[in-house]
C-alpha cells in the first residue's frame, strides 16, 4: 500500500533519500513549472528544481506541517528562480559602448524578444496553412485571411455556401490538430529526463552523507 505524503515526508526529514525521492515524482514538474514560468531557461530551471529538492530535503526539518509542504516547496523554487535571474541581470554582457543597459533599453530587449518569438510561431502557422490542400486552405484564405463572406467565397469558388461552410470547418480542424501537434513536438523540449528524480536522490544522499561526516568530525574533536 503506498504511504501517505505526511509519512514519506516525516521519514525524509529523518534523512531517508529514497522516501524524499517519492516526493520528488510527485512534485518535480510542478517545481520545474515554477522555475521555468520566471527563468524562461529550460535547462536553467531543470538546475533550479533541482537545487530546490536538495534545500527542501537538507531544510525539512523545520517544516512545520506536513499541509504546509506544497506552498513551502513553492516558495523555496521561486526565491531559487528569482535569484537566478537576479544573477543573470548582474551578469549581462556591456553593451558596446562598454556600459550597462538601462532598464528601459533592457525591456525594449525584452519586448524584441518577444516579438520574435511571436513571428517564429507565425512563420510555423504558415507552413501548417501551407501543408493544407487546395481545396481546403483556399477558403481559409479568403473568408478569414481577407474576410470575404461565405456566399461570395462560394460563387467565386463556384461551389455552394455550405460546401464552403464545411470546408471552412474542415480546414480548421485540421489546422488545430496540426497546430496542437507542433506544440506537442515543442513542448518536448521542455521535459524533464526520466532520470529526474534519481539525481536528486543521489544528491540528497551526498549531502546527508556529508552531513553526518561533518557532525562526527565535530565530535571527535569534542
Amino acid at each position: 500500500m503506498p504511504k501517505e505524503e505526511k509519512d514519506l515526508l516525516r521519514e525524509s526529514a529523518r534523512g531517508d533519500a529514497a522516501s524524499f525521492g517519492e516526493i520528488v515524482r510527485k512534485y518535480q514538474y510542478l517545481v520545474y513549472a515554477v522555475a521555468l514560468q520566471i527563468v524562461k531557461n529550460p535547462a536553467a530551471a531543470q538546475d533550479i528544481a533541482q537545487e530546490t529538492f536538495l534545500s527542501a530535503f537538507a531544510a525539512l526539518k523545520d517544516l512545520r506541517s506536513p499541509e504546509a509542504f506544497p506552498s513551502w516547496l513553492r516558495k523555496i523554487a521561486r526565491n531559487k528562480a528569482l535569484a537566478w535571474r537576479k544573477e543573470q541581470d548582474r551578469l549581462a554582457p556591456l553593451e558596446d559602448a562598454g556600459v550597462l543597459r538601462s532598464p528601459a533599453e533592457a525591456s525594449e530587449m525584452e519586448k524584441e524578444d518577444e516579438r520574435n518569438e511571436a513571428d517564429a510561431f507565425q512563420a510555423e502557422v504558415r507552413k501548417v496553412v501551407s501543408s493544407l490542400s487546395d481545396a481546403l486552405r483556399f477558403p481559409l484564405l479568403l473568408c478569414y485571411l481577407d474576410g470575404v463572406p461565405t456566399g461570395e467565397a462560394a460563387r467565386f469558388l463556384g461551389i455552394s455556401e455550405g460546401a464552403v461552410r464545411k470546408r471552412l470547418h474542415d480546414g480548421k480542424k485540421k489546422l488545430q490538430q496540426r497546430i496542437v501537434k507542433m506544440a506537442e513536438k515543442t513542448l518536448q523540449e521542455y521535459r524533464l529526463p526520466r532520470d529526474f528524480a534519481r539525481r536528486c536522490i543521489c544528491g540528497c544522499r551526498r549531502a546527508r552523507q556529508a552531513q553526518v561526516k561533518k557532525t562526527g568530525n565535530r565530535a571527535e574533536r569534542r
